[in-house]
């Protein structure tokens, strides 16, 4: 029953793809549309074998950006969140300074950073970790927090120690919050490392897009695009799988035998 809804849900998606591709390649063709203007996608797919060379080395520093960011936002954003449950003075001091800086748009901060870390990788991965930061922190605060009242008085009665609140019951309790968090924070971390290379860079899909746009060559625009959207895609993937093992795990004792085999 489990793989049938599995197929059904991987099916629709397919198709909604297959759709989508199909009613761009009607408009093109239906309304004359240059292909400077839009292109259809089989002059897309045709860009894309065309620079296929070209793409490994820029897929590879975005994603190294982002993924980086990502990794190194996150670890930062679950400790000072843990930090922060413990103590409601340091979250009413760090959430207003954490809603500045969410208000601010990186576009606005990524020159300054491009000047203090240089061109190369490391601006990339800074302006992913601060892209990134805030779903990761929020979620995650969230999730520790969230406690059932009678889990609390149960715990208070056998006088449990932080650590043992913290390693039996807060982080297991914000396992789906951190995973919600990191599903939000995976296209941010893209968008951190592109807004980098938009700036200045020598490599990434973002400096591709940028000379792309010198030479008026919409087609490759749209493979660096799309190329984006499938890392993304991959990234979001992943993550959701290591979710459903880690989720399927601990609550495996809700799950019927015949479903988990």
């Amino acid at each position: 029953m489990a793989l049938w809804h599995a197929i059904r849900q991987h099916l629709s998606t397919v198709l909604t793809i297959v759709g989508f591709v199909a009613v761009w390649q009607l408009l093109v063709i239906a309304f004359h549309l240059p292909h400077w203007l839009l292109p259809s996608p089989y002059r897309v797919w045709l860009s894309f074998l065309e620079n296929k060379h070209l793409l490994g080395k820029h897929v590879v520093a975005t994603g190294t950006g982002a993924i980086s960011g990502l990794t190194i936002g996150s670890v930062l954003a679950m400790i000072l969140a843990t930090i922060m449950v413990h103590s409601r003075i340091l979250e009413r001091v760090i959430m207003p300074l954490l809603l500045i800086d969410q208000s601010i748009p990186k576009l606005a901060l990524a020159p300054i950073f491009v000047i203090w870390f240089g061109t190369g990788m490391t601006s990339r991965i800074v302006i992913a970790i601060v892209i990134s930061f805030f779903p990761m922190i929020v979620n995650t605060e969230r999730g520790l927090s969230t406690i059932d009242f009678h889990v609390k008085a149960l715990l208070h009665t056998l006088a449990a120690g932080r650590w043992q609140i913290l390693t039996k019951v807060r982080l297991p309790n914000a396992v789906p919050y951190i995973f919600a968090g990191l599903k939000v924070a995976i296209p941010l971390s893209i968008i951190g490392a592109v807004v980098a290379e938009f700036v200045q860079a020598d490599s990434g899909l973002g400096f591709l897009i940028l000379i792309a746009v010198s030479q008026v060559d919409t087609p490759l625009i749209f493979v660096a695009v799309v190329v984006l959207a499938t890392l993304s895609l991959a990234m979001f993937c992943l993550v959701s799988v290591v979710e459903t093992l880690m989720l399927r795990r601990r609550f495996a004792y809700l799950i019927p035998a015949q479903e988990r085999s």
